[in-house]
């Protein structure tokens, strides 16, 4: 049946390689959020601004997806609606499966847009994705200017200065993910505390330090910090005990 459905369908559909849907879902993502940015609400427009903020974590969530399955393939489904057959699915293919794509960048993001669904609006958030939008686009645009048109041209001077401090762009990058912990943290101190949320923001954060690529980075925003409040440690050391707990559970299990 799906099988018609598609075959139906699919002269209706342009055709469009995985890396030209990314760019298109990332120019969504840059333009939903800097949409959400503008104070549109002043004008009666409050309705907007929240569906900004939705339509940019949604695009996230469906770029995201879209490269999972273009390097990893579907996740594998089960046979049968049952427990033994869910069991029997977790046991054989769905682990090797997740053991692949869990430690991906697109992975990672994707766990970062789900969380902050359901959330309250965080500008820092979206400034985190349209930042690794931003780069996305940009990359795609360099290589295939035609897709950019007018706007790429005069944003192409910018773009040459921004990725000439690549690396420095992405340690703040870094430094701002962190960030957005001990704000959701301190936040559960105020009547707008998020615990859940913060529950699996940590989550995010633990699985981006033990990723190949990001947990580079994050190691180098994480000693930056601790650089940082080395002279608290000094006049409070009790908080040493509580930090060295917290640095096992973000290393990665052994054996």
């Amino acid at each position: 049946f799906k099988d018609k459905i598609a075959q139906r369908l699919a002269p209706m559909l342009p055709v469009m390689t995985p890396q030209k849907s990314t760019f298109y879902g990332h120019v969504m993502t840059l333009f939903t959020g800097l949409l959400y940015l503008l104070p549109v609400e002043l004008v009666g427009l409050g309705v907007v601004k929240r569906l900004a903020y939705l339509a940019c974590l949604w695009s996230t969530i469906m770029t995201c997806g879209l490269t999972i399955k273009a390097n990893y393939g579907m996740p594998p489904m089960p046979q049968a609606m049952s427990i033994a057959a869910i069991k029997q699915l977790m046991a054989t293919t769905l682990q090797p499966w997740l053991a692949k794509a869990v430690h991906s960048v697109d992975f990672n993001f994707l766990f970062f847009a789900l969380i902050f669904v359901t959330a309250y609006p965080s500008i820092l958030a979206l400034a985190i994705l349209g930042r690794r939008s931003l780069w996305s686009v940009c990359t795609h645009c360099a290589k295939n200017e035609a897709d950019g048109g007018r706007l790429w041209v005069l944003f192409k001077p910018q773009w040459e200065k921004l990725s000439a401090k690549n690396a420095e762009v992405i340690h703040y990058s870094s430094m701002a993910e962190i960030m957005l912990g001990f704000w959701l943290t301190a936040s559960l101190f105020l009547p707008t505390r998020q615990i859940l949320t913060c529950f699996l923001y940590w989550n995010y954060l633990r699985t981006r330090f033990q990723g190949e690529r990001s947990g580079k980075q994050h190691l180098q925003a994480w000693m930056q910090i601790g650089k940082q409040v080395e002279p608290l440690l000094k006049v409070a050391p009790f908080l040493q005990k509580p930090i060295d707990m917290a640095k096992g559970w973000f290393q990665p299990p052994r054996g």
